[in-house]
């Protein structure tokens, strides 16, 4: 029988978010947490139900990928999984891909459950969502409603699902309840929802964007600006993360293509 140390897993998610001096109860922009982690993140619009993402170490670099085709919320969530990934699964000197085109938790591969409990750890800390439930919604375990739900996961960053099956998880709702708000959020929608209390609603979409780290766009302009690469290589690679490389373009004596893997070879 698969078991995971969820008390270690736990440790480790506290230990993140102290090292990042998260002061709000969710996390508001992890973008840019794992950016500060020295951890290259890399967002494309892959296409809706393709694959959530994947993440590797590449010549001790870490890596993570994510599609931007899902919403938001997903999207959050498979980043915080990948990270659990990177954390439990690789080091520098691990060369594999591991790629996620679903995220079950009720999987049988230890890797993965453990990647999951990782991510509603950094997330939704348990002691952070009854601190929520307590002092801003100021509601008690049993009067929850779908309205208080949708009020936790703009402070979570987290979907509707995660955010009720967490509180079952750590044993705040019971299963009667838990059945209750499902069936709440689908006979009214999570959209109604949403703007009954006037929210944004970039949670429930998808962001459809490039973004790679600034460093890439950099290394790409120095090594052009150096003749290192042409013209021609420098299009290709700027019209990746949509910028039109016009504007940078100067007179070049020979503009024979290279292999696109060239650019890379500074960034790496």
């Amino acid at each position: 029988m698969m078991v995971i140390d969820k008390i270690d897993i736990e440790d480790k998610a506290l230990k993140f978010r102290q090292a990042h001096n998260i002061q709000t109860c969710g996390i508001k922009d992890i973008f840019s947490m794992i950016e500060q982690r020295n951890i290259d993140l890399i967002r494309y619009p892959f296409g809706k139900d393709e694959l959530l993402g994947f993440c590797t170490v590449f010549k001790g670099k870490k890596i993570i990928v994510s599609n931007s085709s899902e919403i938001l919320s997903r999207e959050i969530f498979t980043i915080a999984h990948e990270l659990g990934h990177i954390l439990y699964d690789f080091n520098n000197s691990n060369q594999n891909i591991n790629i996620d085109l679903e995220l079950n938790e009720e999987t049988q591969d230890i890797s993965e459950a453990r990647a999951f409990y990782f991510a509603n750890c950094l997330l939704m800390p348990e002691e952070q969502m009854v601190k929520f439930i307590k002092y801003v919604l100021k509601k008690k375990n049993k009067e929850l409603n779908a309205l208080d739900i949708v009020r936790m996961q703009l402070e979570f960053q987290v979907s509707y699902a995660a955010a009720v099956k967490r509180l079952y998880d750590i044993g705040f709702i019971t299963f009667n309840h838990k059945s209750e708000l499902f069936n709440e959020r689908n006979s009214i929608t999570s959209k109604s929802l949403f703007r009954m209390l006037q929210a944004d609603e970039r949670l429930l979409k998808s962001a459809d964007i490039v973004q790679i780290p600034s460093r890439y766009y950099e290394y790409v302009i120095s090594n052009y600006n150096n003749g290192y690469i042409p013209y021609a290589s420098l299009e290709k690679a700027l019209a990746l993360i949509g910028i039109d490389a016009k504007v940078l373009k100067k007179e070049e004596k020979n503009d024979d293509e290279l292999n696109i893997d060239d650019i890379f070879e500074e960034f790496e």
